[in-house]
């Protein structure tokens, strides 16, 4: 469930990345809405800005940019076989230009409306038409070489080939009406240019899935738009490997997909709209706003999500608050354990013994049956998953902060009323063998708070439960419950049709510091330096992963981010998405 935001981010990202990496975009004379007419069919994906001068000054004057390529993260990228897989293309695409194919090329072809169409990943083939100026046309670094390239003519114009005898790459140009065009592949400008002379009858805006996509699409197009093939992009290897998400199985439930950018001075929001295949039926039914609004305003993140999947709700609920080890736990050993002796590797006397059967052992019996056997006659219609952090406590001794505790709730809504005494029975089975010793700890103790009922564990576990009609609250943190549970008086009455099927909040810029001190005390439990941004490449070794690597990613990007949210409306045939990301 959690990848749907996190994915948020990554598309924002990618997005924008293909556009400023692969490098093309501009102004249109005609209507933008005919930009995609004048590319030809067969692209995996396109990429319109109504003015990509301006997001590519934006980029390149922005603080993300600068302290992304300070950071440890960039480092750490720039020693990656995908960086050096780019960086091999791009230089064989310098060559076949016979220019360095770099920012100031970029900047120079960059306008305002264009349109980018990438018909081949592991290639980077593309072609890129932008709205220029004549003169600035002639002025950049390409027109003024073409003498280099072989010309041919095509609809009556010309237009610049060369071809990279070492690495066979293809650059090619031309311009018609004001238009440039740029292309890693001959055909491909010269299928804009039958365009542009109208001798084409086939282009991408009318290939099926494209013109199916973008007639669904609601609102107007925005800043940067990008319209996916995602019927050909998952088949691809490179999807497989370099997907951040690692979602495949669910993407391949989706032909295409439409996201439009618009971008004001506090905030950016994305609409998607993707395209179900047939035969797939919907995922979610429901609308869990009167759910999501029993989150705290504070919480540094929460989802809610419309018909869960059992085993889902069951994994959430084993990882969350079930299989934690006390927070109150001390380390047992002070000295490192000694070496590991070697077993006895048999004796004469054993000769008879058999070596290729399995000893016998008993079976395991699940704990969590019981639990799951509840979920599946229950049958929720929603959950609510709720996260917070706390600061590192002051130790007594050393008067210095510790561990970040991470506080973690569940709401689980069902269509019929919860059985409190088949809660208490299934949890209490669901516990973990080693957290007691003769059931000691696992009981269950009544409270009453300002917020009502509610049942506490009575060892060292932290996990607290509540029964509320047809909803089961779950935590392990009494303040966080309690929360929530005054909250049900002011929840937001549920929707009527094409309802939110799933809702989530991201507060990043409320974590910062404690998020720096987990991932440092994560690379310390894993016996590895916490130097932060300026670990990398000392001796070098590659930086600290965690409070490094990741932690430099979050301050490039998430520093001055208030909050991302999502809102998913599952509608069967399409699925819509919200993302608005605040500053």
């Amino acid at each position: 469930m959690k990848h749907r935001l996190l994915s948020a981010a990554a598309i924002l990202l990618v997005g924008c990345g293909v556009v400023l990496a692969v490098g093309q975009l501009e102004q249109a004379a005609a209507p933008i809405a005919q930009l995609p007419a004048l590319l030809p069919e067969g692209a995996l994906l396109s990429i319109e800005a109504r003015d990509f001068s301006s997001l590519l000054k934006d980029w390149n004057t922005s603080p993300e940019k600068r302290t992304w390529l300070l950071s440890d993260n960039y480092a750490e990228f720039s020693n990656s076989r995908l960086f050096s897989r780019l960086s091999q293309a791009k230089d064989e695409f310098s060559a076949a230009a016979g220019l360095p194919t770099d920012a100031s090329l970029l900047e120079k072809v960059a306008g305002k409306e264009s349109c980018l169409g990438l018909y081949d990943i592991g290639n980077l083939e593309f072609v890129y038409v932008t709205r220029l100026d004549q003169q600035d046309i002639e002025n950049t670094p390409l027109w003024q070489t073409r003498s280099k390239f072989e010309q041919r003519t095509e609809a009556g114009t010309a237009f610049y080939v060369h071809k990279d005898a070492q690495s066979s790459r293809i650059a090619a140009f031309a311009s018609k009406d004001g238009w440039l065009i740029l292309g890693t592949r001959d055909d491909l400008v010269a299928g804009v240019l039958d365009q542009l002379a109208g001798t084409a009858s086939h282009s991408l805006s009318n290939e099926g899935w494209y013109a199916e996509v973008v007639h669904d699409a609601q609102g107007e197009r925005g800043d940067l738009r990008m319209v996916l093939d995602l019927d050909k992009i998952v088949r691809t290897p490179y999807f497989r490997s370099y997907w951040a998400q690692n979602n495949i199985t669910e993407m391949k439930q989706y032909t295409a997909a439409v996201s439009d950018l618009y971008r004001s001075g506090q905030s950016y929001r994305e609409e998607r709209m993707l395209l179900r295949r047939p035969g797939v039926s919907s995922a979610a039914q429901g609308d869990i706003r009167a759910l999501a609004s029993l989150a705290p305003a504070d919480a540094t993140f929460y989802e809610a999500q419309a018909s869960p999947n059992t085993e889902d709700l069951l994994k959430s609920l084993r990882d969350n608050l079930l299989e934690l080890k006390p927070a109150q736990s001390q380390a047992t050993a002070t000295s490192a354990p000694s070496a590991a002796v070697a077993n006895n590797a048999g004796s004469a006397s054993q000769l008879d013994v058999f070596i290729d059967q399995a000893p016998a052992s008993a079976p395991r019996s699940d704990v969590f049956q019981s639990l799951r056997t509840l979920l599946a006659a229950q049958q929720p219609d929603a959950v609510l998953e709720v996260y917070s952090s706390r600061s590192p406590q002051k130790d007594i001794t050393s008067g210095s902060g510790v561990f970040v505790t991470l506080q973690t709730a569940m709401v689980v809504s069902a269509p019929q009323v919860w059985d409190e005494a088949a809660v208490r029975s299934a949890l209490t089975v669901a516990l973990p063998t080693n957290l007691t010793a003769g059931k000691i700890g696992t009981n269950w103790v009544k409270h009453s708070g300002a917020s009502g009922e509610y049942l506490a564990l009575d060892g060292a576990l932290p996990l607290y439960a509540a029964v509320n009609g047809k909803q089961l609250f779950l935590a392990n943190d009494t303040p966080l419950l309690q929360h929530l549970l005054a909250s049900r008086s002011g929840a937001a009455p549920a929707g009527t049709s094409e309802g939110v099927t799933y809702a989530a909040v991201f507060r990043p810029a409320r974590e910062q510091s404690n998020f720096s001190t987990l991932m440092a005390q994560l690379d310390l439990a894993g016996h590895r330096g916490s130097g932060g941004q300026q670990a990398a490449a000392r001796d070098g070794q590659s930086p600290a992963f965690f409070s490094g690597n990741v932690s430099s990613l979050d301050r490039a990007f998430f520093n001055t981010v208030a909050s991302e949210r999502i809102e998913e409306r599952d509608m069967g045939a399409k699925v819509t998405q919200t993302v608005t990301y605040q500053w």
